[in-house]
């Protein structure tokens, strides 16, 4: 029996720290680039990438440009970060997405752009005793040849949280955000080794081999869809 459909809530926009993150979050460990929305608004260029979907709210993650080109592009070499928006995609040692230029947004849409409302329906939040289980929670989608789940990491009570959203079952309800408190915030990456579990580390590098890499993606305030 197919699922029945299910209305469309308006969206929640997430603020991400930069366009780094933006990048990072479209480029990163994806098997394909994800596609980025570009969206003027008020003399800026909105960036947004749609991620994740609860309870029939699309959540995307944007920043403020002032500019749009036709790519998005990012690449880590030795640790350090380079993005930029480019016309070109010739330079093999980027990974490039795609911008999508919106013309005109849904109303529900545009008006949550505006002002975001506030939301009821909130992921449910379960800590976790330590990195290690953070990552196993990030990393288990590898098993089914995906790549591991953002952490999304932000300040909560000058204290930071980085954590995972994650599906329990196959309905988008059943998500849960999983997460640790830090003391510091977290570099770009978390490394995991399945083999040791006193390896796991946040770090800016993705060359070393025999670990897994889970991308960090910090926020420029707390989750608004986060009930901590």
């Amino acid at each position: 029996m197919s699922k029945p459909e299910k209305e469309i809530k308006p969206p929640c926009f997430v603020e991400l720290a930069s366009i780094k993150e933006l990048a990072r979050l479209a480029c990163a460990i994806e098997r394909a680039p994800l596609p980025v929305f570009a969206i003027e608004s008020e003399n800026e260029i909105v960036l947004s990438v749609q991620f994740d979907l609860f309870m029939g709210r699309p959540i995307f993650y944007y920043t403020k440009t002032k500019e749009r080109k036709a790519h998005l592009a990012y690449r880590n070499l030795s640790g350090v970060e380079e993005v930029i928006l480019t016309d070109s995609a010739t330079n093999p040692t980027f990974i490039y997405a795609p911008v999508i230029g919106i013309k005109k947004l849904p109303a529900m849409f545009e008006k949550a752009l505006h002002s975001q409302p506030e939301i009821k329906d909130k992921f449910l939040s379960m800590e976790v005793s330590d990195l290690p289980s953070l990552a196993k929670i990030s990393s288990y989608k590898m098993l089914f040849e995906e790549p591991p789940i953002p952490l999304y990491a932000f300040e909560v009570s000058k204290k930071w949280v980085a954590g995972a959203f994650a599906r329990i079952d196959d309905y988008e309800e059943a998500s849960l955000f999983f997460f640790v408190r830090l003391n510091a915030p977290p570099d770009t990456f978390l490394r995991y080794s399945m083999q040791k579990t006193d390896g796991t580390s946040f770090t800016n590098k993705i060359e070393e081999h025999g670990y897994v890499f889970i991308k960090v993606i910090r926020l420029a305030s707390k989750h608004p869809m986060v009930d901590l």
